[in-house]
């Protein structure tokens, strides 16, 4: 195990070395940046700035009030790759991003109401692109987030129809890779 990770890690260092730089001017391509909007791509508007957006969906069956119901969220997550540094074939960049999410209490709140809980997210991540040719990257990030979270007024009690704000920091390592294929 440890032997093929330290392949891959060293297959990460050394293919992005080989080649020349990539001119991502207009250049647009599938894939995601957070997973949980992973219906997604990304447009190069300029050399330096790049537009995200993303799509995330999930529908679950779950039992409420003895009954087996369909419970549904979703995310739209968008976002503003900027490059600060670029090589011939990495970007590193600074993003600032945009997720909106619609849960459902019953697998995301209390677990007891059919509402919704509505949650913004506002980040700002430092991370890298790397290229493997002129069609496919993946990319890794960390940073820093503020979430409000709008709880419904049926929840009642203290937290009824008030909104909490969070202030974290989150990861986008190995094990959180976004990856984007480019047709153009």
């Amino acid at each position: 195990m440890k032997k093929t990770t330290a392949a891959i890690l060293l297959l990460l260092v050394v293919l992005p070395l080989s080649g020349k730089a990539l001119d991502m001017s207009g250049k647009y391509g599938l894939g995601y940046f957070n997973t949980d909007a992973p219906v997604g791509g990304r447009f190069w508007l300029s050399p330096t700035l790049g537009l995200d957006l993303g799509l995330g969906f999930e529908m679950k069956d779950i039992y409420f009030d003895g009954e087996k119901e369909k419970a549904t969220s979703f995310w739209l997550e968008a976002g503003l790759p900027f490059v600060i540094k670029s090589t011939e074939r990495a970007n590193f960049f600074v993003r600032p991003g945009f997720i909106f999410a619609s849960l459902d209490d019953r697998v995301y709140g209390t677990g007891d109401l059919d509402e919704k809980w509505s949650q913004i997210t506002l980040t700002l991540t430092p991370g890298a692109e790397v290229f493997f040719g002129e069609h496919f990257s993946l990319t890794a990030g960390h940073g820093i987030a503020v979430d409000i979270l709008s709880v419904p007024d049926a929840v009642g009690g203290d937290r009824g129809g008030e909104s909490e704000m969070t202030v974290r920091t989150f990861d986008g390592g190995v094990s959180y890779l976004g990856f984007h294929f480019y047709f153009k």
